[in-house]
């Protein structure tokens, strides 16, 4: 017992180092400025896509009125709903503009993988994939952890099938470490095809698993902060909202680029070991 608490307070003091590094005080800033700026045209492609495959757009906005702050539906809702026209034009554009915030993710990883950075093309390739990932993720949390219930219930009305109330609370729990690990292997994904070399995906592990308990815990947390305590209308009037959704966006960032600190500081760790045992074996020949 004592070991795994002499481990935890380690774990504790890194994260800590990490906070402070040079590198927080910009890097979560950057990813979350994009991520602002390619919000609406994710969500545009998200409402392009859907309605191509006959989903229904208010089942997905109703997911997300459930499962975010209010302020922050309230600026995604709309854009739902008005997506526009269906065409090819539209769709490639949309996946342009919001991959900047998969390319901000790449070049954030490669300082902190102290990697160089690769053409403008390959970077863009490699963004468009990486955003394909970031749509799967938001569509996975709004409608699998949002409209899981709705969907089990209607799934249960249509066998007409009545279930005891601890079988509900227990699709619920499984619903919950399911959609975790799902979400983990996604951004486990991601992580792993940020850095321009290419780096394995088991030095991205810790990394993932952190940003994903991360992004649960501070969504929550700040979706009761938000309903319940926070007052920004009183500092920022009509733009509240977006205040709240660009604090919402800054705090995923932060999270995400703790997580990628972590992994670099795995990696180069590692890497620093192999080259000295390297040099070692050399210098014994």
């Amino acid at each position: 017992m004592k070991k795994i608490i002499n481990r935890f307070k380690r774990y504790i003091k890194r994260i800590y180092k990490i906070i402070f590094r040079p590198e927080m005080s910009f890097l979560p800033g950057q990813i979350a400025f994009f991520m602002v700026l390619s919000l609406i045209p994710l969500v545009t492609v998200v409402a392009l896509i859907a309605s191509k495959f006959s989903i229904s757009i208010a089942n997905i906005s109703s997911a997300i009125n459930s499962n975010l702050p209010e302020q922050i539906a309230s600026i995604i809702t709309p854009i739902l709903s008005s997506p526009g026209s269906i065409s090819i034009y539209s769709i490639i554009l949309g996946f342009y503009i919001a991959s900047n915030g998969a390319v901000s993710i790449i070049v954030a990883s490669n300082m902190l993988f102290e990697l160089k950075d690769s053409d403008f093309i390959k970077k863009r390739i490699k963004a468009l994939f990486m955003l394909i990932i970031l749509v799967l993720l938001f569509l996975f949390m709004i409608v699998v952890l949002g409209y899981g219930n709705t969907i089990f219930n209607i799934v249960l009305n249509y066998f007409e099938i009545e279930l005891p109330g601890f079988l509900h609370n227990l699709f619920i729990l499984v619903k919950w470490g399911l959609g975790i690990i799902v979400i983990y292997i996604l951004l486990k994904m991601l992580l792993t095809f940020a850095p321009d070399s290419p780096i394995s995906s088991k030095h991205m592990t810790r990394g993932a698993l952190f940003t994903t308990l991360g992004w649960v815990v501070a969504t929550s947390a700040y979706s009761i902060y938000v309903t319940n305590f926070a007052n920004y209308n009183i500092f920022y009037s009509s733009l509240a909202n977006i205040v709240v959704l660009m604090f919402w966006i800054y705090i995923l960032s932060y999270t995400l680029v703790i997580g990628i600190t972590i992994n670099s500081e795995n990696y180069l760790y590692e890497k620093k070991i192999e080259e000295q045992a390297k040099k070692q074996e050399k210098e014994v020949e």
